[in-house]
């Protein structure tokens, strides 16, 4: 019987150290588990300050090249919009008697509808994040969303200019040689003020009684008010971005 007990007793010794050992082994795995999470808890955090830091960074770089692309974009918008509201003037004029208005005026004015200047966007860092995939860094959608359509707003804006040009290469320029000075506009432009003056004055009666020329001009103007419109846009695109992205830095 003693032996029977002492059996027993063995068995139960046996049996609590298998639990014991369980137990430990579970409290090990248990430690393991939460020591991997932890580290992967880190891990990601440091990736998180990781991609948060280059994400401050592509944005500050952003900001300057969007800034630059604003105060660009102003001065020809100030060019256009003048260009326009000369070819206003201009249209105002046909088939009336412009015998009093000096011919210098009547010259600077259309050298102000003459002008082809195109806006070119800076948009060599906006290009390169995008083909670079580090587009991805940014966090806000509509940001990202007015990143990639950038080159889109740029097209919309500009390429009516080269209607305006085509229309003074092809129709303004041809029918106007010999009878009004391209000598005397060209003095109206940056860098040509040193030109010397004409040898002849140009005959803007002729000019504003033909039919020709006012079609000529009305296109012209038409041109130029889209080129102003679309210009705005382009404006505010930018401008919506340079706020964006200012409020992303704050935050």
């Amino acid at each position: 019987m003693l032996k029977f007990f002492r059996r027993i007793r063995k068995k139960m010794i046996e049996q609590s150290k298998v639990r014991s050992y369980v137990l430990y082994a579970i409290g090990e795995i248990f430690l393991v588990v939460i020591g991997i999470l932890i580290a992967l808890q880190i891990n990601n955090w440091n990736e998180v300050q990781k991609d948060r830091a280059s994400e401050v960074d592509i944005l500050h770089n952003l900001n300057e090249e969007l800034i630059r692309n604003k105060e660009e974009l102003e001065i020809y918008q100030q060019i256009h919009l003048e260009g326009y509201q000369d070819g206003l003037f201009l249209l105002s004029l046909f088939n009336s008697d412009v015998s009093a208005i000096p011919n210098s005026r009547l010259d600077s004015v259309l050298a102000g509808i003459e002008s082809g200047y195109t806006f070119e966007a800076i948009d060599g860092y906006i290009e390169s994040i995008i083909v670079s995939g580090n587009i991805s860094l940014i966090q806000n959608v509509e940001l990202k969303s007015l990143l990639t359509s950038f080159d889109g707003a740029v097209i919309d804006a500009t390429q009516e200019t080269e209607i305006i040009q085509r229309l003074n290469h092809e129709r303004l320029w041809p029918a106007i040689d010999g009878k009004i000075s391209s000598s005397n506009r060209l003095r109206y432009y940056e860098g040509f003020s040193d030109f010397p003056p004409g040898t002849y004055q140009s005959d803007y009666t002729w000019f504003f009684n033909n039919r020709e020329m006012e079609d000529v001009v009305s296109n012209i103007v038409s041109w130029q008010k889209n080129v102003v419109d679309d210009e705005k846009l382009l404006q505010e695109h930018i401008e919506r971005m340079i706020y964006l992205i200012e409020n992303e830095l704050e935050n």
